[in-house]
């Protein structure tokens, strides 16, 4: 799926810098190559400060790592609110996937990526109905989430490995950390994973990395390619 079978996100004490997972970062706003045509696509969002990665193709599954919409960290981020901002993040995902021809999408984003896709879900979004499910992998918890109404039959999975709140613990003002909230303070997971209407389910990490094997894209997809 990618080329390191792990890739660890550490959190700073110094500056409480993230460093995200995968890409190389920089400040090029450029999207990376799709070369790949897949009627089964997982969607991968980095963190902040990481940036995306050309698509790849495995087992007849495109895995497409766009990059986010704005800098930061060196990097790249998203940028999901105001609501233009949001537009423009959610473009690029809808962009990437006409690209590489999907059918059936599964959005796996890790932290600032995982607030994003969390609000995607929250939004009611389906990618002109080909949107299966989302993990939401280790959250950056914010009021993203608020008034969430997710669209009916998207599957939705919440990891945590508890990291973010030892270092940032509910009620964090999200500016004097240099962290991407919307809403401005950190929220708690619980209340979060409420909005999502979802249990929280332990990351196997308990550093703040990314769980790049979730069994649930296989799982979603497998089930749709079965009804069609």
């Amino acid at each position: 799926m990618v080329p390191m079978k792990r890739c660890v996100g550490m959190i700073a004490t110094a500056g409480l810098a993230l460093a995200a997972c995968g890409g190389s970062g920089g400040d090029d706003a450029s999207q990376p190559a799709i070369e790949v045509q897949a009627e089964q696509c997982v969607v991968h969002l980095h963190g902040k400060g990481g940036s995306g990665q050309d698509a790849t193709l495995e087992d007849r599954v495109a895995h497409l790592r766009p990059s986010g919409n704005d800098e930061a960290w060196g990097g790249r981020q998203w940028s999901y609110f105001p609501d233009e901002a949001f537009a423009e993040a959610s473009a690029i995902v809808s962009a990437a996937v006409d690209a590489a021809g999907c059918e059936f999408v599964v959005l796996n984003g890790f932290s600032n990526g995982a607030a994003f896709v969390a609000k995607l879900v929250c939004s009611g979004t389906t990618l002109d109905e080909r949107l299966v499910g989302a993990v939401i992998d280790d959250p950056v918890a914010d009021l993203g989430v608020a008034d969430c109404s997710p669209a009916p039959l998207v599957g939705t999975a919440l990891y945590w490995t508890g990291a973010l709140s030892e270092t940032a613990p509910p009620g964090t003002d999200c500016s004097e950390i240099d962290w991407t909230c919307e809403g401005d303070t950190v929220t708690d997971i619980d209340t979060y994973a409420a909005a999502l209407g979802v249990e929280v389910t332990p990351s196997p990490f308990t550093d703040h990395e990314p769980y790049l094997d979730t069994p649930e894209p296989e799982t979603w997809l497998a089930l749709v390619a079965t009804a069609s």
